[in-house]
């Protein structure tokens, strides 16, 4: 057992350097900061798809961030201006995964909306 603890902790601390670092965002007031929200809906009842997981991707294809999905189907994060970015939801329950991308958000706009529809299976 003693021999495996210098192994364990080589690649826990391995591990923890290689993962990149959360999404950076700009200061509270900066104009590169936005404020990205938006509702989740089913395609066919128009009804608020809630318990779900939007998640931020760069265009290289990293997640950098999560938004849990409220029980009235909303979400928001705060993300950087001037990158074009993906959004997604996979493995929802009943739900065909989705992935937007969306255009880079011009400086100064300090809230963007990017309504999301899930398509049942």
């Amino acid at each position: 057992m003693r021999g495996w603890l210098p192994f364990l902790f080589l690649l826990l601390c391995g591990a923890s350097q290689a993962q990149r670092p959360h999404l950076e965002v700009p200061p509270q007031g900066s104009p590169d900061r936005v404020q990205l929200f938006g509702t989740v809906t089913d395609s066919i009842t128009g009804k608020p798809v809630y318990d779900c997981l939007v998640e931020y991707y760069d265009m290289a294809g990293e997640r950098l961030s999560i938004s849990s999905v409220n029980s009235d189907g909303q979400y928001a994060m705060y993300v950087p201006a001037h990158l074009p970015f993906e959004l997604r939801i996979e493995r929802e329950n009943g739900y065909r995964d989705l992935r937007t991308s969306a255009p880079q958000i011009p400086e100064g706009t300090g809230q963007f909306r990017l309504d999301l529809v899930l398509h049942p299976k």
